[in-house]
């Protein structure tokens, strides 16, 4: 379960990367940045957190105006400190199979996004496709960088992902995921 909370906050990271590079008064056609993704979930017996090692994405804008990028998140890179469960969070999200999480953005508008606080893209776990809409808050901009904040919830259901088990011990189906995004113009 962490491993596709894990992989949804690597899409998001991605999306909210694209809105970065969308910032109001931004003008280079590409932008380069960071991300830093972090996961919590709640299981019968605790609650549990997780993050992925900080991810490099580049946006570049098109012919229209718009931004998009691709944000790639590699399952092996989810990590809760837990080896046992980060086993069974790869086996889940089938690592073997499906190494990568996908969060792609396309088209968006940086002053858009910031008005409205909300992030769209798809969110790819496995062979499994979906639309997120991730919050968007605590936005710092100058005239070379961008920084804030995406945040959205997961459900593995949606993703047709199920939940590990060991025991009695079962994760819940909401994964919820924070994205730190940093982002200057090349």
């Amino acid at each position: 379960m962490s491993k596709s909370r894990a992989f949804r906050v690597a899409c998001v990271a991605s999306m909210v990367a694209c809105l970065a590079a969308l910032a109001p008064g931004a003008r280079a056609d590409r932008v380069h940045g960071s991300l830093e993704i972090s996961f919590s979930a709640t299981s019968t017996l605790h609650e549990f957190s997780g993050s992925v090692p900080a991810l490099a994405v580049a946006i570049e804008q098109g012919p229209g105006g718009g931004w998009s990028g691709d944000v790639d998140v590699p399952v092996a890179s989810l990590g809760t400190g837990i080896a046992r469960r980060d086993e069974n969070m790869r086996a889940m999200l089938d690592a073997a199979q499906h190494p990568r999480i996908r969060g792609r953005f396309r088209d968006l508008g940086p002053e858009q996004v910031h008005a409205s606080g909300v992030l769209p893209f798809l969110l790819q776990i496995r062979d499994v496709e979906r639309s997120v809409q991730a919050t968007v808050s605590h936005w710092q901009q100058d005239d070379r960088s961008a920084r804030f904040d995406a945040e959205f919830d997961v459900s593995l259901r949606e993703f047709a992902l199920e939940a590990p088990r060991v025991l009695f011990v079962r994760v819940d189906d909401q994964v919820h995921v924070t994205v730190h995004v940093t982002l200057a113009r090349s």
